[in-house]
């Protein structure tokens, strides 16, 4: 999944927040006699995060939901280098509203997406990607739209994918079969090991790219059931 995947899917997905603002009052004990004691007010503290999971600590990471096509090793996707440059040439590059100084993390706040490239950590430019994630930058908005494939998501994942197959027409017919495969997945409630991530996959020239998506209805916490397309990745 998710980081969603992804991680990045991971999506995220691993907790959601409910915030609430209060102020604790302190009464202004200023003219006290010895065997007084200043009354404080303090309400409940309602600013605490809802955990939908408990937070997984560094030396614990949770162990990755079995796809059937998990890579034991990672493989070289694109270079780097390559992949900048037809992004900044391509369609894509216009929804860009923010990247970051290694041009790894790109916003795109326009169509709510975000776009996320990984290799081997020298974020130079002869560096390989890895890994290519895009997912919705506003899970609670794209929660709203359930398992659905919005226009502005079919473009930016087509997009995507022909960024590293250098096709267009081969990355429509990638997207459509990915597609097809999910919505036969989320019809039959079809999840991972973990009881709610949705998984599916295409295979092209060694590379797999994959949509992913969340079937959480039963939990306790209202704000944590998702039901929804979490994204894809490319790996």
């Amino acid at each position: 999944m998710i980081k969603l995947i992804f991680i990045a899917m991971s999506l995220s997905l691993a907790s959601c927040t409910t915030l609430s603002t209060s102020k604790v009052i302190a009464s202004e004990p200023a003219l006290l006699q010895d065997n007084e004691q200043a009354i404080i007010n303090e309400p409940v503290n309602n600013d605490k995060p809802v955990m939908c999971h408990e937070p997984t600590g560094y030396d614990n990471q949770p162990i990755p939901l079995d796809t059937g096509v998990l890579r034991e090793t990672l493989i070289d996707v694109i270079p780097k280098e390559l992949f900048i440059e037809r992004l900044e040439a391509s369609s894509l590059w216009s929804k860009v509203s923010h990247v970051n100084s290694f041009k790894s993390d790109f916003s795109l706040s326009e169509i709510n997406g975000f776009l996320q490239i990984r290799g081997d950590g020298s974020f130079s430019k002869s560096e390989n990607i890895t890994k290519v994630f895009y997912s919705p930058l506003d899970i609670d908005e794209r929660n709203k739209y359930g398992h659905q494939l919005l226009g502005q998501e079919k473009f930016a994942m087509k997009e995507i994918i022909s960024l590293v197959i250098d096709d267009h027409e081969k990355a429509d017919a990638i997207l459509d079969q990915l597609y097809q495969q999910y919505i036969i997945k989320v019809k039959n409630n079809d999840v991972l090991s973990d009881g709610e991530t949705l998984h599916s996959y295409v295979r092209y020239n060694g590379i797999l790219f994959e949509i992913w998506g969340m079937n959480r209805t039963n939990h306790p916490i209202k704000e944590c059931n998702l039901t929804l397309l979490t994204g894809l990745t490319i790996n």
